[in-house]
């Protein structure tokens, strides 16, 4: 197994190791009610839209071009 030298890890900020991990809350369904979707919690029934998945796979083919450090389109 190839280990990798402590020097080498990025050490994150003080502070950064004692905030505590996002625990989601629980929902209880009603009486009746199979699933409980929690739009708070940024949960979607529906799935990703067919836009999202198109502009996703045509982005994900450039993300190994690297943008222009002029900037001159802008």
């Amino acid at each position: 197994m190839n280990q990798t030298p402590d020097k080498a890890r990025p050490t994150p900020r003080a502070g950064i190791m004692d905030i505590e991990a996002y625990v989601p809350g629980k929902s209880t369904a009603p009486a009746g009610v199979a699933k409980v979707h929690k739009l708070s919690s940024n949960e979607n029934p529906l799935g990703p839209s067919p836009k999202a998945i198109e502009a996703a796979r045509e982005v994900a083919a450039r993300l190994d071009v690297y943008p222009d450090g002029t900037a001159r389109r802008l």
